[in-house]
This record gives structure tokens, sequence and C-alpha cells, in this order.
């Protein structure tokens, strides 16, 4: 996380159901953290300086200007100790929201709308932020939210990136006095160069090769987390291995999680988590928010 304690949180607002749940979300989290929460809405209607047609009195301006206001007055209504300030921007969005995430703790997004945060989780805002963001990059789901449950889910493969989201899952822990869940989902094995992959269905250690293959992922985790564990001392934690599919097993352990964190890139049962259909998959059927961070050296 940033060492700079005044870098807000951004929560992106288009006006729909989504995008103000996102900010809610974002709003809660600026309260948690003692950060600012500024809220950005841009616009980018082409040909946004004329009057587009059909739409006679329309002023793309007034539009905006009221939608901050009417975001901002909702941000402060429901958490009034955050400091809040809010802007309508006339541009591209995806390079507006790039250039707002410099010097921002966190970018909040939310997983659907009609506007111009529409169809995030398969179009190229989301990716872009995602690669070429500053700063961690939330997606909030279109779904009533659930009451706190008090845990905070990881994935962890003992890559740059997933090292990097297991300190940002220590310190979202250590700040809603909630449990940490590290999970890892070692890749299946075979017993030829050519042979069919095999997973056990139950998961035990039956097998020679599918145990030794469980105990690395173990250690691998544990000392993944190892540095942050010291850290964090009073976090609680839950290690977990489990064999399958990237996306669908860290879904499962996020079904009881108020956050589920993950690195950009990875190696293992996460390599290209956030850059193609796994990524979307996890986005899509997160049943929490999705917090997606990078290391340091990619940014």
């Amino acid at each position: 996380m940033p060492a700079d304690g005044s870098a807000p949180i951004v929560a992106a607002v288009d006006g729909t159901r989504g995008s103000l749940r996102a900010l809610d979300w974002a709003a809660e989290e600026a309260r948690l953290r003692g950060r600012r929460l500024h809220i950005v809405h841009a616009f980018d209607w082409p040909l946004y300086h004329s009057t587009p047609h059909g739409l006679p009195g329309f002023d793309v301006e007034e539009y905006g200007q009221r939608l901050v206001r009417d975001a901002e007055k909702r941000a402060r209504e429901r958490a009034p100790e955050v400091g809040i300030d809010a802007v309508h921007v006339t541009g591209d969005v995806a390079p507006v929201l790039l250039g707002e995430t410099h010097g921002a703790e966190l970018i909040v997004i939310g997983s659907r709308g009609l506007g111009t945060v529409s169809a995030v989780l398969v179009g190229s805002t989301a990716l872009e932020l995602m690669a070429f963001g500053s700063c961690p990059v939330a997606v909030v789901p279109d779904r009533e939210p659930r009451p706190p449950v008090g845990r905070v889910t990881v994935g962890v493969d003992g890559s740059a990136p997933a090292r990097a989201a297991a300190a940002w899952a220590f310190g979202a822990a250590a700040e809603r006095g909630a449990e940490l869940r590290a999970v890892t989902a070692p890749r299946r094995v075979t017993r030829a160069r050519f042979g069919a992959l095999e997973e056990p269905a139950d998961g035990t250690g039956e097998d020679p090769a599918v145990e030794a293959a469980a105990e690395e992922a173990r250690r691998l985790l544990s000392e993944s987390i190892a540095g942050e564990r010291e850290l964090h001392p009073d976090v609680r934690v839950e290690e977990v291995v489990q064999t399958g599919h990237a996306a669908k097993v860290l879904c499962a352990r996020a079904e009881d999680a108020d956050l589920l964190v993950v690195g950009t890139r990875g190696r293992g049962g996460f390599t290209g988590l956030l850059l193609g259909s796994v990524s979307q998959a996890v986005l899509s059927h997160s049943p929490c928010p999705v917090v997606a961070v990078r290391a340091a050296d990619d940014r």
C-alpha cells in the first residue's frame, strides 16, 4: 500500500445501480482506511461538445455535474466522517480513469452499468486499469450487499503479483479485524510426459504423486505468506490448498468472505488470472468484491 496516507480512494460512477453500489462500498472502504474519497464521472459520448441527435436541450456538463452532486450527497450520507470531493470529466473513460490511478490508494468500479462503466467486466476498461493502472483495482458486483462476515480471501501461488496481493490482503484484514484465508490451487498431476491430467475426487492423499504435489503446494503457500504473518501477528490466518480450476476454487472459497484479493499475473493455477477467460469468470461470478493487485515492478 502507498506510504502516503493522503492517497485517496477513487470511485468511478455513471449513475447506474451497479456504480452506486460500488460507490457505497468505496465510501465504506475510505472510512475503514481513514482515506479521502474522490468520485469521478467520465462521459465519452462521441462528439460530446454537440447536442446528441434526438435529445434536444441535452447538456453534457449539466448532466455530469448533477450526477456527481448526487453521488457526493449519497457518499456523505453513508460516510459523513470521510472527506469527499467529486468531479465530472468530459473524455474517454479508460484514459480518464487511468489518470486517476496515479497517486490513488485504490480505484473502485462497478461490475455492470448502462453508462460509461458499462460492461466493465467484458470490455477493455477493466483490463486496461488492471494492466496499466498505478494502484489496485476493486470491482464490486451488482448484487445486494451482504452483512460483513469478517473474512478476506486471497489467491496465492508464489509469484511476485500474488505476494503483492497477499500483502494488500493482510493489510485489509488487519483494518477490518478480519480473518485472512490464503488459498492456493495446485496443478493436477500426470504420471507420464504426455499422460492425461488426473485429479482425486476427494482430495485425499491416497495417490503418492497427488500427495507430494499437495505437500509442495502447502510449503509454497506457507513460505509465500510467512513475511506478512510476521508483519501482522494479530491477523488470524487459514491456509487452504485445493486442487481444481483457479477461478472455481477462488470463487468457492470467497462464498463466506467480504473480499477476494488476487494478483494480476501468476504461475501455476493462477496463470493469466486477470488476462483472459479465467479473469472474467472470477470477476463475473465472485460472490463478493474483487481487488486486483499488481506487483510494484509491473507498474
